[in-house]
């Protein structure tokens, strides 16, 4: 009888372990980028604001708004994407600014706002398939 409680408990034991390593593997590979997501430059082509509105959450705001247009790196688009920031937010763009846009390769193509750049040559299709 003690044997089989014994054998039971450390079965036991061996499942839980179990189970938190499956937990712990399946949460690297969720980390893992997916290989589905790009990032491109794209151009400042308006700044809105200070505009009183919505955010996502719903909680009423005052807040600039920043939209960019991109071109894929497929040369596809072009796309816009737009971004809210708080009127007193340190971080500033101006019509032209060169940012970083990372996209999602997939469909409905979703775009965030990456950063700013000022080191990227040319926005859109290489100037060889320009010429094309």
């Amino acid at each position: 009888m003690l044997t089989i409680v014994v054998l039971g408990g450390f079965g036991l034991v061996l499942v839980v372990a179990a189970f938190i390593v499956t937990e712990v593997l399946a949460g690297i590979r969720r980390d893992e980028p997916t290989g589905t997501e790009e990032k491109t430059a794209g151009r400042v082509i308006r700044v809105r604001g200070p505009v009183r509105g919505q955010l996502p959450s719903g909680a009423p705001a005052i807040y600039t708004e920043v939209i960019v247009e991109y071109y894929t790196r497929r040369g596809e688009g072009p796309y816009e994407v737009a971004r809210k920031f708080p009127v007193g937010s340190r971080i500033t763009y101006a019509k032209g600014d060169r940012v970083i846009v990372a996209y999602d390769v997939r469909t409905p193509r979703r775009a965030r706002l990456a950063g700013r750049v000022s080191h990227w040559p040319a926005l859109g299709l290489p100037t060889a398939a320009r010429a094309a």
